[in-house]
This record gives C-alpha cells, structure tokens and sequence, in this order.
C-alpha cells in the first residue's frame, strides 16, 4: 500500500481492504508498512530517549489500523 499514499491514506485503504466480506477467486496479500511506519519514525528519530513516543505511536496507529 505504500507507493506514494500517505499514512492516513494507507490506513484508510487497507480498512477499505479488510472490511470486504466478499468471496475473491485470488489470494490477497498486502503490507502494513506504510500505515503503521511514518509516525513511528518521526517520533523516534533514530534516539533510544524517543523510544516511548515512537511505542506510542506504532500501538496509536496498529488501533486505527485494525490489526
């Protein structure tokens, strides 16, 4: 879901993706990288001192996610 799509535009998608109930005649696989990743990264910043922003955010967005 990356290629270019925002955090918030991921996320929405990929909502979008798992709320289809609906029978598929092919597999499906996608990656969460780009919706639970970019926040994470901002808050942390390479720095240990960030680390319990940077956890604050990933479980922020793993919820809006709906992992």
């Amino acid at each position: 879901m990356s290629g270019g799509q925002s955090e918030q535009d991921s996320t929405l998608n990929l909502n979008a993706i798992n709320a289809c109930l609906e029978s598929k005649p092919w597999a499906l696989s996608f990656s969460f990288g780009r919706a639970l990743q970019a926040s994470v990264l901002k808050a942390w910043k390479g720095d240990d001192s960030n680390k319990a922003e940077a956890q604050r955010q990933f479980l922020t967005r793993a919820k809006v996610s709906r992992i």
